[in-house]
């Protein structure tokens, strides 16, 4: 090929690398359900509604789709919000599989996983703000 119609070398965007420990955001939230509130992966499954093998998939640092990350951001924000009320983080796995009469004797786990989560919302704003409920 005559020099004049080489073809030259296509630019395109710099690609940024991602470091080879980085741990997505999903997999540092569950570990952190794990750790900080002593749950297991059943009650994650539970909490999330998602599989087991996703779960564990997500925690082993595959991305998680959209709707799961947010689900798992909501969770850890729902148990941080509880741990505040309690002294030990760690009681709330527990907490959460006992009834209790705020929820009409359901536990705590069966009023999330019928999606009445704002249920938990409603008791920890009264509990924080000390109006009667």
């Amino acid at each position: 090929m005559p020099a004049t119609l080489q073809r030259k070398p296509r630019k395109t965007a710099p690609r940024f690398a991602i470091a080879r420990n980085a741990v997505p955001a999903t997999a540092r939230i569950l570990g952190s359900l794990r750790t900080d509130y002593g749950l297991t992966q059943g009650l994650i499954v539970r909490l999330s509604g998602y599989s087991p093998r996703a779960i564990a998939n997500w925690e082993a640092g595959s991305k998680a789709t959209e709707p799961a990350a947010r689900k798992f951001t909501e969770l850890q924000r729902l148990f941080a919000a509880i741990a505040g009320l309690t002294k030990d983080p760690r009681e709330v796995a527990h907490w959460m599989q006992e009834p209790n009469a705020a929820f009409d004797g359901s536990t705590p786990l069966q009023v999330i996983e019928r999606g009445e989560t704002d249920r938990l919302w409603r008791m920890i704003y009264y509990l924080e703000s000390g109006e009667p409920g």
